[in-house]
């Protein structure tokens, strides 16, 4: 009987697994908001409370065609609102992203149900990635590196409406790679197409 009971639940995850909304390919685009003055990142050298915002657009593609794991790669363009206390609290830097992120696609919460496919399934997931930021030369002004590169890791979900359609949140924590060290949180709210469309439909 457990032998059974184990081959369900794994057939079970298994099926959820493939039948979540990520694809060999997708394509997402988001806006994000970018908090610096959270208490608990602990930022001692924040000049004011302003939050930051970035558009971010990126693309998730399958590693050998898993339901598991992809790589999303993308670009963004943002403003840098909230500088450190080198800096005026009216002064912000316009930026300019590339990200790179390994991502882990869990189960999908609707259920293993074949005659479910009208209900809108959540699929989470997990990644761990890098950004590297461009700014302007506001931060050049005062001698300090244009690049700034930050760490993050965070995950979220989609929230599918459609059969190639959804709209996703995603929550990082991101540790930057430079010389003040500030942590900050990012929020990304956006929509996500999974390119995995059949073939009459593609022209």
């Amino acid at each position: 009987m457990r032998k059974y009971l184990l081959i369900a639940l794994i057939t079970g995850i298994t099926t959820q697994a493939n039948a979540q909304f990520f694809g060999n390919k997708s394509v997402g685009v988001y806006q994000g908001l970018i908090l610096f003055n959270e208490p608990i990142l602990n930022n001692r050298n924040n000049s004011n409370n302003k939050t930051s915002w970035i558009t971010e657009i990126d693309k998730t593609r399958s590693i050998n065609e898993s339901r598991y794991f992809s790589i999303n790669y993308g670009l963004g363009i943002g403003n840098y609102k909230n500088p450190d206390n080198r800096f005026e609290t009216y002064q912000s830097s316009t930026f300019y992203r590339a990200k790179f992120a390994l991502m882990m696609h869990l189960p999908y919460a609707g259920g293993a149900c074949s005659h479910c496919s009208h209900i809108n399934l959540f699929t989470p997931f997990l990644s761990v990635g890098y950004n590297l930021d461009l700014l302007n030369n506001t931060f050049k002004a005062v001698g300090n590196n244009r690049v700034n590169a930050n760490l993050r890791i965070g995950g979220g979900g989609v929230v599918k409406l459609g059969q190639y359609f959804g709209l996703m949140y995603g929550l990082t924590l991101n540790q930057r790679i430079n010389v003040d060290y500030r942590t900050f949180f990012q929020h990304n709210f956006g929509v996500i197409v999974n390119l995995d469309l059949p073939e009459s439909v593609i022209w």
